[in-house]
């Protein structure tokens, strides 16, 4: 019997058991609660043990006769660690290379502890159900015949709430490689170790405020991220009393380390872990000051700019021709994009920064087309390096390539709005608020001009009222921004979801290449109705992104240094809607057929480049080699949407610009239809997906509307 983890006996408190009854034996039965939805586990209580409930009858007469006491709690919780530690036994075909099971459990619990509260009952509710489909004896068997019925009940399920609880997997694969213990057995050196390796920063840029009970503003902004960001420091430029309202909290760069679960768990939406409502892809969005723009890639795009590629659609005279609105009239959004690429001393990252992973996809691509896979209009189209907001060359905020940017800068050297357009704000007087989420905005019904009476909001607890004499712009990112908008008898909010789905094609070459060393994303290529991107993680976030299970995976995170990877961009537009915050989105058909056609793609590209093997893009034990034939394996085995390892970081739509109000919900000016002064200022008013990273299209549109 392993140890029973402190955090999961802390996670069942007595009021988490109640009394259902007894078994026709006599044994006491008690119902553990999950979550909020109905879900429940009831366990057996005989000979000192817990065991899962499996269709014995329930005597529920004799629920008064059961006693919940610590003894009983005990009891259930160390029930709960057999199971977790048998399943992490099974996910690892014994114990890991380095440490124990009992160290990746406590890893994994610690991890969970820390979530927000809606994520970790999904999280524990998902451990029940597995538990429960798993069945009692699940425990009892060989580490074989456990993974032998993980495969069976899991992995080959035609169920997809069933499969998708498979996706647990992840947390304790990643909670192992958290580990430094870890690293030496996969090659990873960690940035401070490295020769050169500069001193952490101690920078603090902001000073967050603690609000009244009532606060008048000419402008108040809700949401940090950049459009807000960018609204705010337009607006204070001009001399307006701006106050910044952002649900999460402030992270000074003195807080941010190279901690993984600490940092994702605090800086991203559902703690990194959110996902579409059927789970089949993982939805980044930060929940911070400064939002997605303190912990992604920097990337800069400007599609006000002509791109060669003959595929490549001209975004800004779609939304023209499509659904009539001119986001550039008079050069105002290219003036604001001259204006931004300043700012923020956007430049091309260098060979050096992108690394050994870029160094690749320059090498496999330009094979990939001199074996003749491209396509006709492929011809001429070359590997570039990215352009991105981190500080100048030779200057003393100059990246240096720790490869850690999903989880912050510690070094100060992106030029994030935190650094930038935040600072410029609070400079000019601005009030930055964190930890205060909106709930409510008020408009007053007069006929002919509905005007921002005052916005309701919740800072550490306490209600809060905000009165804005000119004007209120939401800018929380298409998941929040919606549904702080559902309350309004509007059209189509929540409606048209654009994404940038993202999905990883990993493979391992004959040698070590240390992928680690160097930025995350650092050199792509641009095929119009897609973008391959070099992409690559430190070894804890790594691991969720790597498919396959037991000793397949262990060896293919063995190899981590060996491996290489290449991820495909794909714009898709219209893909279903978000509701009270939740993502009702899926992989139609459509983008299934167009993910397996790029998928065999960058399966080619590696061979070209040398590698000896690729992972398929799903969670199973898939491994294609140069002799294969590539299209069978990805067409057999990446059918349905839970077969994919896909995700987004860029939501758009919800909010959707148009013309027309019967079909959208703000104008080209991001003012809500039928308003006075209520606008929206982040990615949630793009009618269809830009094709690329959203940051510098959302922050330029704001800047061109409220500077």
């Amino acid at each position: 019997m392993p140890n029973t983890s402190s955090a999961v006996l802390g996670a069942l408190a007595p009021n988490s058991l109640r009394p259902l009854g007894k078994t026709g034996d006599g044994h006491p039965v008690v119902r553990v609660a999950v979550g909020s939805n109905g879900e429940r586990a009831d366990y057996v209580i005989a000979d000192g043990a817990a065991m899962a409930l499996e269709g014995e009858p329930v005597n529920r007469s004799e629920a008064q006769a059961v006693i919940i006491d610590d003894v009983m709690i005990e009891v259930v919780a160390r029930r709960r660690a057999t199971f977790e530690h048998s399943y992490v036994e099974a996910l690892f075909g014994g114990s890991p290379p380095q440490g124990t099971i009992e160290d990746v459990v406590e890893n994994a619990m610690r991890w969970i502890a820390i979530m927000p509260d809606s994520t970790r009952i999904d999280v524990k509710r998902g451990l029940f159900l597995l538990e429960l489909w798993l069945r009692r004896s699940f425990a009892d068997l060989s580490i074989a015949d456990r993974q032998q019925r993980l495969t069976d009940t899991i992995a080959q399920s035609d169920f997809d709430i069933i499969r998708s609880l498979g996706r647990l997997r992840t947390i304790f694969y990643s909670a192992y490689y958290q580990r430094a213990e870890s690293w030496a057995g996969i090659g990873f050196i960690p940035p401070q170790s490295r020769p050169g390796a500069p001193a952490f920063s101690n920078a603090d840029d902001l000073s967050p405020v603690q609000l009244q009970g009532t606060e008048n503003c000419d402008w108040l902004v809700i949401g940090s991220g950049a459009g807000g960001a960018t609204a705010a420091a337009a607006l204070t430029a001009k001399g307006e009393d701006v106050i910044v309202i952002e649900k999460g909290e402030y992270w000074s760069t003195a807080e941010l380390r190279h901690k993984d679960a600490e940092q994702y768990a605090g800086l991203y939406s559902g703690g990194g872990l959110m996902t579409s409502s059927n789970r089949e892809i993982a939805i980044l969005q930060a929940e911070c000051v400064g939002g997605s723009s303190l912990v992604n890639n920097g990337i800069c795009f400007r599609p006000d700019t002509a791109n060669p590629h003959p595929r490549t659609q001209d975004v800004i005279q779609h939304w023209r021709d499509e659904f009539g609105v001119d986001v550039n009239p008079g050069g105002r959004l290219t003036a604001a994009f001259d204006h931004l690429w300043a700012r923020l001393g956007i430049a091309n990252i260098t060979d050096d920064q992108a690394g050994p992973n870029g160094a690749h996809l320059k090498t496999a691509w330009q094979a990939f087309l001199d074996a003749g896979h491209g396509r006709a209009d492929d011809a001429g189209v070359a590997a570039q390096n990215f352009e991105k907001n981190y500080g100048a060359r030779h200057s003393a905020r100059e990246c240096w390539g720790c490869g850690y940017c999903n989880s912050g800068c510690p070094y100060d050297r992106k030029s994030s709005v935190v650094q930038t357009l935040l600072t410029d704000a609070q400079n000019g007087g601005a009030r930055i608020a964190e930890n205060t989420a909106a709930f409510r905005i008020n408009i007053g019904w007069n006929l002919h001009n509905k005007p921002v009476k005052s916005v309701e909001a919740r800072q550490n607890g306490r209600h809060v009222r905000i009165r804005p004499a000119k004007g209120a712009i939401i800018a929380a990112g298409t998941g929040a921004s919606s549904a702080l908008m559902e309350r309004f008898n509007f059209a189509d909010i929540g409606e048209q979801i654009s994404c940038n789905l993202a999905c990883p094609v990993i493979a391992k070459m004959p040698h070590k290449v240390n992928s680690w060393n160097g930025v995350q994303m650092g050199t792509y290529v641009d095929r119009g109705d897609h973008l391959i991107e070099s992409w690559f993680h430190p070894p804890a976030t790594f691991a969720a992104s790597v498919g396959g299970w037991f000793e397949e995976y262990v060896s293919r995170m063995e190899s981590y240094s060996n491996l290489v990877c290449l991820g495909i961009l794909v714009p898709v537009s219209d893909m279903g809607e978000v509701k009270n915050g939740h993502y009702k989105v899926s992989l139609k058909r459509k983008h299934r057929e167009k993910l397996r056609e790029y998928v065999i793609d960058a399966v080619r590209m590696h061979f070209a480049g040398g590698a000896v093997e690729v992972y398929l893009p799903t969670s199973n034990n898939v491994t294609v080699r140069p002799d294969d034939d590539i299209e069978a394996l990805v067409e057999h085995h990446l059918q349905d949407g839970h077969d994919f390892i896909v995700s987004t970081s860029h939501p758009q739509g919800g909010n959707v610009m148009g013309s027309n109000p019967h079909r959208s919900v703000v104008g080209a000016d991001l003012k809500v239809h039928g308003t006075g002064n209520l606008y929206v200022a982040d990615a949630s008013v793009f009618p269809s997906s830009i094709r690329i990273n959203a940051q510098m299209f959302t922050m330029a549109i704001a800047h061109a509307n409220f500077a």
